[in-house]
């Protein structure tokens, strides 16, 4: 009996502390509650050109899916991992969400540009279920350590997951 009690306080507890809640001057209450982390399965779908990035580019996935519920991810070309998540509000409403990364070190690409941070901004559904994700593509991005993820709504910090890569 006292195993089951544990582990419900602890599910309980993991609840309430992977969501927040903020008051918008333009969409009133939300709620961001985190769904799903861990190493993904993806399918590719579109990229972008972009100058913030150390690889110049920014993919739109057409499927992503949580095959392994973890934090640790092992540095291997082409792993995914992420998180899903939902913000919770009154109406739906497209919101602007700033992601950021903070690798455990500087990255230096190929054109020996050096980053210790991605942010961008995005758009996401209220109401409906999201994912944002970081897929290894290139060699100088397996750096083992602690990543961390970031999301920001009205510059407000509302969501922070780490993840180690081994």
């Amino acid at each position: 009996m006292k195993i089951i009690y544990t582990l419900l306080s602890l599910f309980v507890l993991q609840t309430i502390f992977s969501q927040a809640t903020i008051k918008s001057k333009s969409y009133g209450t939300l709620e961001l509650k985190e769904l799903d982390y861990g190493l993904a399965k993806v399918e590719d779908g579109t990229t972008e050109q972009v100058n913030n990035t150390p690889t110049g580019t920014h993919g739109w996935l057409k499927d992503f899916v949580i095959i392994k519920n973890t934090d640790s991810i092992k540095a291997v070309k082409k792993a995914n991992f992420g998180v899903v998540y939902i913000v919770e509000a009154k109406d739906t409403v497209n919101l602007a969400i700033d992601i950021e990364w903070i690798y455990p070190e500087k990255v230096t690409n190929s054109k020996g540009e050096k980053f210790k941070s991605i942010r961008y901004t995005t758009q996401r559904p209220s109401n409906i279920p999201s994912a944002s994700s970081y897929s290894l593509d290139e060699p100088y991005e397996l750096i083992k350590g602690k990543w961390e993820m970031n999301l920001y709504i009205e510059n407000k910090r509302v969501y922070s997951k780490t993840f180690i890569l081994y």
